[in-house]
């Protein structure tokens, strides 16, 4: 569970458990954008009082058969059978909002891959020595695993994942499904999801447009040497960098960031088309680099 990871460094806080800083997050993410540094920035105010506690009752899917091919368990040898139990209730989160285009991303493993679903397991229970653990969807993501084979491998790796960070094991990728819906009964499961009062809050609050770049003030420090114009730009605290962009003409330099544009004026006319022209934004120190050729004035008798 990456996201877990990722934000429980700093704990949001000290009442809520992992598990409810993971459902908060999953109900929240299946209404609009990821967005983890804001998520933790809201959410340092949640308490436990935020959360109801209802009983789930999954019900049965589809099974995945696999066994221990690893183990750091000393309960669950090599050789171990291993039965997943696929199953849904709408308690659970909906997988987050994305296009299709980045669902497929998702399911190929793409770089960058943002489509997530959210997967809550049982509790691990053990007959005539096989392991068998519960994985419940959302319905939403249970049905399209029934008409989608590459759908269904995704939240069968899904799930072998989630057993194997449990178990401390690791499982086979060969696996069977037996005709059946289910490993033996799903016991029902005690969960405690965040109020609805307290999704639309923190929805609310997300939605708000970001002002950074309005309150940034443009300070440009310009040097010259060996005909290199070399404008230093100290830049906002903002992650989109990626969205600035830089138009250069022969006298200035406009920095567009969030839509709005900063000219900056050169002191030395400079060759647009040079191939010594470069930008680089150093991450670090937050600082626009931006080099140029300068036009070297010539008198002439």
């Amino acid at each position: 569970m990456p996201i877990l990871e990722e934000l429980s460094t700093e704990p949001l806080s000290k009442s809520l458990t992992p598990e409810e800083h993971q459902l908060l997050f999953d109900h929240i993410a299946s209404q609009i954008a990821n967005d983890p540094i804001a998520f933790k920035k809201l959410s340092r105010a949640v308490t436990a009082t935020d959360f109801n506690t209802i009983q789930v009752r999954p019900q049965p899917g589809f099974v995945c058969k696999t066994a221990v091919v690893s183990s750091r368990n000393k309960q669950y040898v090599i050789g171990t059978v291993v039965y997943i139990n696929i199953c849904y209730a709408a308690a659970i989160p909906a997988p987050s909002l994305a296009t299709e285009q980045e669902i497929q991303k998702a399911l190929n493993a793409g770089p960058g891959a943002e489509y997530k679903v959210p997967l809550n397991m049982g509790k691990e229970r053990t007959d005539q020595g096989n392991l068998i653990m519960d994985a419940c969807i959302h319905p939403q993501a249970y049905i399209r695993s029934e008409k989608d084979l590459d759908y269904r491998l995704y939240i069968i790796e899904l799930a072998m994942e989630y057993v194997e960070e449990i178990t401390s094991v690791n499982l086979s990728r060969e696996f069977t499904m037996p005709t059946i819906r289910s490993k033996g009964t799903i016991p029902s499961r005690i969960m405690r999801l965040p109020k609805p009062t307290l999704l639309d809050s923190i929805v609310n609050q997300l939605k708000k447009p970001v002002t950074t770049a309005k309150t940034w003030k443009l300070e440009a420090d310009i040097k010259l040497l060996d005909n290199i114009l070399t404008v230093l730009i100290p830049m906002p605290d903002n992650k989109n960098f990626t969205s600035w962009t830089i138009d250069i003409t022969t006298d200035k330099l406009i920095l567009s960031i969030d839509g709005t544009a900063n000219t900056i004026l050169l002191p030395n006319q400079v060759d647009i088309k040079s191939k010594l022209n470069t930008a680089c934004y150093y991450k670090k120190s937050n600082l626009l680099v931006v080099r140029l050729q300068s036009i070297e004035r010539r008198q002439y008798l």
